[in-house]
């Protein structure tokens, strides 16, 4: 009884200690309430295979380890926001910090699995503190970390492998506990240095996500500079075109009234289409009361209109938003970029593409919402496009969430068989 009252703890422990270090580094995705139920649940499967294992031979504690680890790998993928490769990564870090913790203090005090149970998982108490101090100074020293893995980073997978070797070794210290034959100064130099070269590889990882994502804001701030020194350019171009208009239009105006007074009115009228068609096509199609939003639409708008793809338009007085003009360009060029190439694929196949753009700035909220035609359904996961990035869909969309998120706001894409829509509101 006592004996089993032990092993509770002790699991309960370990458990707690393992949430513990995934809230260091990952976002839990549900409620409190259900935080509780999962430390529960998470530790009656930890008890249940600690306890069936207990009644297995010795070389089957192996099996355990990794029964171990798989639970954990479920637990995170199910409760936080991670992906596999995460998931993985952070399930065998945690769990494999615990054992070799666990295998140094086994060693330290001369005594294996064999042991007495009670003083074994008393020392298991004692090595969940040592284990307790070692991830609040990885909270402390890591805290970049849990910001750059909210999404799923490739980079990860050059960092798996050290986990994986850790579970070789940790499958040795298991083999240890139940086998006292063996070297304990070569169990424990082992178990010591691949303790540290998991944490040194929080650190190598921290530190390369952290090179990584200089790059990519350095690539966001060129792409900005250049696409707002276009977007200039072109309202630049625009205004040069209509002073030049204007500076003619009383010189047409004078052309028209000889027309009228000699009768020609059938060429009079010819005259004024051709003159009204041409202002139409140098005129701003839309004024929401900013120069880089009027810079930014006007011309996606003539570049959707060259391409035979029509969009429309709901907005209002943008003249006090309060994005700078770099992520004005960012998330507007992006957005509407990605859907005329999206709408391009859409024409290619002889139909009908148009693009839907609703831009407002509320007393609270700016909102701005994009859709347009999709030639098949695109898979999203973690509000990331999959496995398109070649079309359009996904390109830029990385800047676009990174500059949202400056301003505290949100951005959301969704896509069914008809339509993909992308929304930001800040």
């Amino acid at each position: 009884m006592i004996e089993g009252i032990v092993l509770f703890i002790t699991c309960a422990m370990e458990t707690a200690l393992c949430i513990y270090y995934y809230d260091s580094f990952m976002l839990y995705k549900r409620s409190k309430l259900h935080k509780v139920i999962a430390f529960l649940t998470l530790t009656a499967f930890v008890v249940g295979n600690a306890e069936v294992f207990e009644v297995l031979p010795s070389r089957y504690y192996s099996i355990k380890l990794l029964t171990y680890i798989f639970i954990h790998i479920i637990f995170v993928k199910i409760c936080y926001q991670s992906g596999w490769i995460t998931s993985m990564f952070f399930s065998g870090s945690a769990v494999l910090l615990q054992i070799l913790v666990q295998t140094l203090v086994y060693l330290s005090f001369h005594f294996s699995h064999s042991d007495n149970q009670i003083f074994v998982n008393f020392m298991a108490c004692f090595s969940c503190f040592i284990s307790l101090c070692i991830e609040v100074f990885l909270r402390k020293k890591l805290p970049l970390l849990k910001g750059y893995l909210k999404k799923e980073y490739m980079l990860l997978k050059s960092f798996i492998w050290f986990p994986l070797v850790t579970a070789v070794v940790g499958l040795f210290s298991y083999i240890f506990f139940v086998s006292p034959s063996g070297s304990r100064l070569f169990q424990g130099i082992v178990s010591a240095v691949l303790l540290v070269v998991n944490i040194v590889s929080l650190f190598i990882l921290q530190d390369s996500l952290t090179k990584d994502e200089k790059i990519r804001l350095s690539e966001i701030q060129i792409e900005s500079k250049q696409n707002q020194l276009q977007a200039f350019r072109d309202m630049q171009a625009l205004y040069e075109r209509q002073g030049r208009k204007l500076h003619d239009y009383k010189k047409q105006l004078s052309t028209l009234q000889e027309l009228l007074r000699s009768g020609d009115t059938e060429t009079a009228i010819e005259f004024t289409e051709q003159l009204t068609k041409s202002i139409a096509v140098e005129m701003s199609e839309v004024n929401v009361g900013h120069p880089v939003v009027n810079a930014v639409l006007n011309q996606q708008y003539r570049i959707a209109k060259g391409k035979n793809i029509g969009m429309t338009f709901a907005v209002g007085d943008l003249h006090d938003i309060r994005l700078s003009d770099d992520d004005i360009v960012v998330v507007l060029g992006n957005l509407l970029e990605n859907a005329i190439q999206e709408c391009e694929r859409v024409s290619a196949q002889g139909k009908t593409a148009s693009i839907k753009v609703k831009f407002i700035n509320t007393e609270n909220k700016l909102i701005l919402t994009v859709r347009n035609p999709v030639v098949e359904k695109v898979l999203i996961r973690d509000n990331t496009v999959q496995g398109v990035q070649k079309y359009g869909h996904g390109i830029g969309l990385s800047n676009i969430e990174s500059a949202v998120e400056k301003y505290g706001g949100t951005f959301a894409i969704s896509c069914d068989e008809k339509e993909f829509t992308a929304v930001v509101m800040i």
